[in-house]
């Protein structure tokens, strides 16, 4: 027992020595950075700089005293511009008087510009920032400035970097778009397509509207996914994908109607064929209930139910087959459809060139089946009264 207390004393003194690292300071030393807008323009010597905005929520510790309630900001945005972006945050660094820390942060926006010209070094600046977490968000911004979206408020959330945070948090959202985390895009960089996804933002009317998905291909933007498509990327990517919604026309007792489908939920099966060119056979699945049917003389029988299936089915296998036609005329695959026949079969993958031409050659067949659960009405169709 003495050999044990003894040996505790300078374990306990190395902890006191060492407790104060470099890197340790108190949080009012510290400027939290929460979100950070990544941009590129032109100076008088036509060279390409870096425009970092990063953005700093203020602690307040009250209210301003005579200050009317919510006047007051509660973060700062600083820009600069350099060379790399690290000179760029230096020049942010000698604003402020305090020391950049990068551990809070939570979402990184970059430009359409800076996705078409390539998002290596931003890639690379964060792999190599130690406080960084790979659990921060990436977007694309469309149609403006990084500086302006990184600045736009929203009247539900006051912080814009905490606004997309908890937008990508919340469940059961309808699916437009979906969020890629930091590890997300270096894992689907790695694979052997070279592809990823990120989605994409901007402001329409003084609002953050967030849907739509960027398409990059090592680490080049080279297309862009429409709100209804990026559905089907998840499902082709995931093997399901929930809380899709369709708009569909049907014949109804009153005339054409357009009729709202919700709570969509697919899932995947994949088939490869070792053939020339490769053949893959994609067996869909999903249910679904009727949200809308336009007026209340609208009768959901049977026979609509039907209808309302077959044409589901038409819709997804469309909707499937122009996705995948599309990324075949760029030349670029972001759902892990080679990486997972590589894995099984390398030496087959091998004779398919599947960069040069092996996916744009590809045969795809597509074959869904849909079901309506139920009608989103108070009953089921099936209902039936107690006692009969």
């Amino acid at each position: 027992m003495k050999l044990v207390k003894l040996s505790l004393v300078p374990l306990a003194i190395i902890l006191m020595l060492t407790g104060c690292i470099d890197d340790a300071r108190e949080i009012d030393h510290r400027s939290m950075i929460v979100g950070m807008g990544i941009d590129v323009e032109e100076n008088n010597d036509n060279e390409i700089l870096y425009s970092v905005t990063l953005q700093i929520p203020i602690l307040l510790t009250g209210g301003r005293e005579g200050s009317p309630a919510g006047s007051v900001k509660e973060f700062e945005t600083f820009t600069a511009t350099g060379k790399t972006i690290l000179d760029a945050v230096a020049h942010i660094e000698a604003m402020t008087p305090t020391v950049l820390f990068f551990g809070h942060l939570k979402v990184v926006t970059v430009s359409e510009h800076v996705a078409s010209h390539g998002l290596d070094r931003v890639i690379d600046f964060f792999d190599r920032l130690p406080q960084v977490a790979n659990q921060i968000f990436l977007l694309v911004i469309e149609d403006g400035k990084v500086e302006e979206f990184i600045n736009q408020e929203s009247p539900l959330v006051n912080l814009p970097a905490l606004y997309l945070n908890r937008f990508f948090q919340a469940e059961q959202k309808i699916s437009r778009t979906k969020d890629v985390k930091l590890f997300e895009y270096r894992r689907d960089t790695n694979m052997i397509s070279g592809a990823a996804t990120l989605p994409l933002a901007k402001i329409l009317d003084k609002k953050i509207l967030i849907e739509g998905m960027a398409v990059l291909h090592n680490h080049k933007l080279v297309a862009k996914l429409e709100r209804d498509e990026v559905g089907i990327s998840e499902l082709l990517k995931n093997n399901r994908v929930d809380n899709v919604n369709y708009t569909i026309t049907l014949e109804t007792n009153v005339g054409e109607e357009e009729v709202s489908i919700t709570r969509g939920n697919l899932q995947a099966k994949f088939h490869y064929e070792e053939t020339t060119p490769l053949t893959v056979n994609i067996s869909v699945k999903g249910k679904g209930e009727i949200a809308e049917v336009g007026t209340p003389e609208v009768r959901v029988t049977n026979d609509l139910v039907k209808e309302a299936n077959d044409k589901m089915e038409k819709e997804i296998k469309e909707l499937v087959t122009k996705t995948i036609k599309r990324m075949q005329a760029e030349n670029v695959e972001p759902w892990l459809i080679g990486h997972r026949l590589w894995v099984k079969d390398p030496d087959f993958f091998d004779t398919l060139h599947w960069e040069e031409s092996g996916w744009r050659e590809t045969v795809v067949n597509v074959s869904v089946d849909f079901k309506m659960e139920h009608t989103g009405q108070k009953g089921y169709l099936g209902k039936r009264k107690i006692g009969r």
